[in-house]
Order: C-alpha cells, then sequence, then structure tokens
C-alpha cells in the first residue's frame, strides 16, 4: 500500500499543473477569478459561493423548503464547499440547466449545459440525455387523446397500441409491477419510431449540447479534461450495483418505510408509515433470482478496483474495498443487499400515499363498467384519499436509471463523489407525503394546545417525520466527517511531518 501511495504523490508532485489542468480553466473562465489571484482561500472559497448560489434553485425545483435544506446538507456535498473540488459547481450547473428545462428557456439551457460540461465531462448524460428523455416522456405521454390500456395489457397489447397510436404505457410507480417497467420500455420504443420526425423537432436543443461535446471530445482527443492517464474511460458496470447501498446509506430514513412494509403487515403500522400495497411491487421469485444471478455475473467479470482505491487509505473507500476484499465470498454475499436498496429507491420515487384515514369510496356506474370491459388504466386504490401527490411514473425512474448508468459505469475509479448528481436527481424526485382527505383537512385546521401536541403535530401528522430524521442524519455525518477530517490526521511513513486526512 506504501509503495502504490509514494507513486501517487509523487505524480502529483511532478505534474501538478497538468492534473489541475480542468479545474483551472474553470477558474479562468469564470467572470469572477482572475488568473494573477488564485490562491488557495480563494478557490476554496469556491465551494461556499456554489452551495449559496444552489439553494434558490433547489428552492424552485424541489416541493418543500425543509427538501431544499436536507439535500444542501448532503454529506458529500457537504464537506466539498470547503474544498476546491469540481462537484459542488458541476451539481450546481446541472440544476441551472434542469432549471431553465423546465421554464423552458432554451438558448438559457444550451449556455448552461455546455458551461457544466467543463465542470465534469460526465454531465452531458443530465444536461442532454436525461432533459432529453424527460421531453420525449412529455411528448409522447399526450398520445392520442381516449386511447386506454386494457388492465391487464400483454407485452403485444402495449405494443401494438403504442405503435398505431403514438401513445405510451406509462403506470404509476406506485402502482407498478416489474413487468410494467418492461412494459414502458417497450412502449417507449414502438411509439418513438413512427414518431421520430416529431420528436427530432423537439430535440433539436438538446442534439445542439450533444454536438457540442462531440466537438470538444475531438478537440481535446479524449473525454477527460485534465489527468488523463489516471481516468481512462471504461466499462464498469459494477458501478451500477454500488450506487445503492449507497443511497440507502444517506437516505435511509426516507427508505426505511418501504422496508418496513415488505416485512410488517401494514395493519400494525401507524397511518404515516404505511406506503399502501406494496405487494406488486416486491419482486417475485422468478423475477428477484434472475436480477441477483445478473449482479453476480456482473461482480464476477466486471468488477474493476482502480489502483488508487487500494493505494489511498485517507479515503472511505478503501476500508469499504478492504472490507468487501477480505474474503472472496463477501463481495458475492451482498448481492441480496444491493437488490433490497435497489428495490427501495426505486419504490421511494412512487411515493407515500397522501393518507390520513382510510376513506370509503363508491366507483360511479361509468368506472364500475370500464372495469368489467378492461378499459380503465390503472387507478389508485378506492380504499385511500390520494390527492395531491401520487409520486411519478415508471418513465422517470427509466430515464433516471439511464442517466445514471451512463454517467457511472465509465469510471474505473468508485468515489462517492461521482454518485452527487444521481443521488441529487433522484433526491429531488421523491415525494413527500401530505396530509388529506376530511381527517387531514380537520387536524390541519385543529388548534395546537400544550407542547405536546405541538410536537406531535409538527414532528408528525402535520409535516413528513422523515425529514426531521433525514435533518438529522445528514448533521450527524457532516459532524463525524468533519471531526474525522480535522482532529484526526495522521502521517504516512514515507511522508513524515506531513499530516494526512481522512476524507470521502
Amino acid at each position: 500500500m506504501s509503495e502504490g501511495i509514494c507513486e501517487m504523490e509523487e505524480g502529483l508532485r511532478k505534474g501538478f499543473e497538468h492534473k489541475m489542468e480542468g479545474l483551472l480553466l474553470i477558474a479562468d473562465l469564470l467572470p469572477f477569478h482572475l488568473r494573477s489571484i488564485i490562491n488557495k482561500t480563494l478557490i476554496r472559497y469556491d465551494g461556499f459561493k456554489a452551495s449559496s448560489a444552489s439553494f434558490p434553485f433547489l428552492w424552485s425545483l424541489a416541493e418543500l423548503n425543509h427538501a431544499v435544506l436536507n439535500i444542501c446538507l448532503f454529506p458529500p456535498l457537504f464537506f466539498f464547499y470547503g474544498l476546491y473540488y469540481t462537484d459542488v459547481w458541476s451539481a450546481l450547473s446541472v440544476l441551472i440547466t434542469f432549471q431553465f428545462h423546465q421554464r423552458k428557456w432554451r438558448k438559457s439551457m444550451v449556455a448552461a449545459g455546455i458551461a457544466s460540461l467543463l465542470f465534469r465531462q460526465t454531465n452531458i448524460f443530465w444536461v442532454a440525455i436525461y432533459l432529453g428523455g424527460l421531453e420525449v416522456v412529455r411528448k409522447l405521454r399526450r398520445g392520442r387523446p381516449g386511447v386506454e390500456y386494457p388492465t391487464k395489457s400483454t407485452v403485444l397489447d402495449v405494443v401494438s397500441r403504442s405503435w398505431q397510436h403514438v401513445c405510451v404505457y406509462d403506470p404509476l410507480i406506485s402502482q407498478a409491477s416489474f413487468e410494467d417497467y418492461i412494459k414502458c420500455t417497450l412502449s417507449f420504443v414502438a411509439a418513438a419510431i413512427p414518431g421520430f420526425f416529431i420528436l427530432f423537432t423537439y430535440l433539436k436543443t438538446y442534439l445542439v449540447i450533444l454536438g457540442a461535446f462531440t466537438a470538444f471530445v475531438a478537440w481535446n482527443e479524449g473525454v477527460v479534461l485534465g489527468d488523463k492517464e489516471n481516468h481512462v474511460a471504461s466499462i464498469h458496470l459494477a458501478q451500477m450495483l454500488y450506487i445503492w447501498p449507497y443511497i440507502m446509506f444517506f437516505s435511509f430514513p426516507l427508505l426505511y418505510p418501504y422496508i418496513i412494509n415488505a416485512i410488517i403487515p401494514q395493519k400494525r403500522l401507524p397511518t404515516p408509515l404505511r406506503t399502501g400495497s406494496t405487494a406488486h411491487q416486491v419482486p417475485r421469485f422468478i423475477v428477484g433470482i434472475p436480477v441477483m444471478a445478473i449482479m453476480t455475473l456482473i461482480i464476477r467479470y466486471n468488477t474493476i478496483i482502480h489502483p488508487f482505491t487500494l493505494a489511498d487509505n485517507r479515503h472511505y473507500t478503501f476500508y469499504v474495498f478492504r472490507l468487501l476484499l477480505r474474503h472472496p465470498s463477501i463481495k458475492y454475499l451482498v448481492v441480496p443487499i444491493y437488490s433490497l436498496c435497489a428495490w427501495a429507491a426505486i419504490t421511494a420515487l412512487g411515493g407515500l400515499p397522501n393518507v390520513q384515514t382510510p376513506t370509503k369510496t363508491k366507483d360511479s356506474a361509468s368506472q364500475r363498467t370500464q372495469i368489467r370491459r378492461g378499459l380503465q388504466h390503472r387507478l389508485p386504490p378506492p380504499s385511500y384519499d390520494m390527492v395531491i401527490d401520487r409520486g411519478h411514473h415508471v418513465s422517470a425512474a427509466l430515464i433516471w436509471l439511464l442517466a445514471t448508468s451512463l454517467s457511472v459505469i465509465t469510471a474505473p475509479l468508485v468515489e462517492p463523489r461521482y454518485f452527487i448528481v444521481p443521488w441529487l436527481i433522484w433526491r429531488l424526485h421523491v415525494p413527500n407525503p401530505r396530509p388529506t382527505g376530511e381527517e387531514g383537512a380537520k387536524r390541519m385546521r385543529k388548534k395546537i394546545r400544550g407542547f405536546r401536541e405541538w410536537c406531535k403535530a409538527v414532528l408528525w401528522w402535520k409535516h413528513d417525520h422523515r425529514l426531521w430524521l433525514e435533518t438529522a442524519w445528514f448533521l450527524f455525518v457532516n459532524w463525524a466527517v468533519g471531526y474525522m477530517f480535522l482532529c484526526k490526521g495522521f502521517e504516512w511513513e514515507q511522508e513524515k511531518g506531513k499530516v494526512q486526512r481522512f476524507m470521502w
């Protein structure tokens, strides 16, 4: 290990300017930077400026202000507010592009999207592929008015209807099974082929960004801007396994209700912890076994251990991989953990039902007729009042999976920083339940008396309690990481007198 560290440090000393080429180029292009005044104090202050600038964009993209606070406290992002890494600016540039996309400011979106490529080249998959995918979904979801899919549609039914009517099969995540993800994918492909020329006119803006990136790759003779020797693009499918425990570790306050609902009957749980019916969402044996088999094959044949991973004991990934590689069987034993974390993360995009008490509703005659004919598209469960937010559709999860895969599987090195933007987009799409229905309205209007009732209202039935848990967890992790960084420095034997510090 010490030899690897010596070689890495020697390379950093000999070619520091070359390694920092990308960072310095960005600093030179920013209007408030001048090459002559770049110093450690100024460039470290960049992270704080980027974090401050990101707050209003998060405010406009997220649903609740509390969620904005938690996103800003996200530990890997929070840590780099005080260090000169491009990750904070990279995340900010993607947020700006996302905001311009939502407001349909095409020219501004192109400028922001191209600028984001200077911070991290893999942002091309978020500012072009991801946003372009959202545009395709928005156009195809309109389809032809009155065209609906039977409740028990086969794959052939979905493909034929999508091809004929140029519309898509896109159920809610909260009501979708594993097969629905396959149907949705085939539906979009079938609808996009006959509607290709129409979609092309809407995708011209995103193709401009993609063309600019292609020109940059040709001019730079490669994707990497800076240290090309140690950042060679390769296919590393195992990255899509590592991201699931990453999301679970940082966001388990948001995901724990889904794990509990999969284990404990919902009748025994308080209403804010119920996730609705998840029986159709839990992977069945016939689905779970092939998925875990594919994960096992990826681990066996496509696990890449970058030299830096096991050569630098300052990073936490060093200790994670040292644990995984302690015995050859350990990396296979964690496959069920990967599967469970992946299921929880995707299911969370469907959201918790906005319920306070079950309400009895009667189906109308037309609804009952449609159900008998098999023409009614998947409706929310009639036993619950889900008014404000029913979560996202399957297409949102598929597009996020596509962009995440493209952005991380090309990196042989495993670093928490690489998952910041995927987590950020995922977190922005996690719905927050709110009290609805008659009982919820009564509680919202109820006059709070006493400290106990106030705590119960603020921390439980007037607010998503998971946000408070997320805040507390992020504060604890930030405190622990900051304490280790500032107070637990150590020295290498070959670097006497130089303090090394733990970091992400």
